[in-house]
């Protein structure tokens, strides 16, 4: 985990104000979470540090592109990812209870990013990828559509039918 040592962001030599911070991930950044769902990922972060005197906020703005197989004909595809979040960190012991507060222990001197930026970027992945409308692969489309069931009907059975009066 020495790889993320440079998402690291000191913040006890910050003057009060905001401050920005960019980062850059590839394969090599999602290889140290074993997250192989995607391939050839390309990430921007940049992460927008306001510094108060008992509090900072912090807004991530995510922006990047990965490959991935389209979920109807199974051919590669290029798909773009953009996202923002904003997290408060609190100065304090212990784990906050809402999601968007991260508690920071006073003897702490900086923060390190990687996670929170693995996390963001990976709740915002769709589940379903596919192409844009006319450019999946229609051969496999239309292979697909041959083995597909009709919908056929079903002998009634009088014991659900029964039950169907009841209502």
């Amino acid at each position: 985990m020495e790889k993320l040592n440079k998402y690291k962001i000191p913040f006890v030599g910050l003057k009060e104000g905001k401050h920005e911070f960019e980062f850059s991930m590839n394969n090599e950044f999602f290889e140290q979470y074993d997250y192989d769902y995607i391939d050839n990922v390309e990430l921007t972060a940049k992460v927008y540090l306001h510094k108060m005197s008992t509090m900072m906020i912090l807004d991530f703005s995510l922006s990047g592109n990965y490959d991935t197989q389209c979920d109807l004909c199974g051919d590669d595809l290029r798909a773009t990812s953009d996202s923002e979040h904003r997290l408060y960190a609190k100065f304090g012991e212990g784990e906050s209870t809402d999601e968007n507060i991260l508690m920071v222990p006073q003897k702490e001197h900086e923060i390190n990013v990687a996670d929170l930026i693995f996390e963001f970027f990976v709740t915002t992945i769709p589940l379903k990828h596919e192409h844009e409308e006319g450019q999946c692969n229609e051969e496999v489309i239309d292979k697909l559509s041959t083995y597909k069931i009709e919908n056929t009907e079903q002998e009634s059975n009088p014991i659900w039918d029964k039950l169907k009066d009841l209502k």
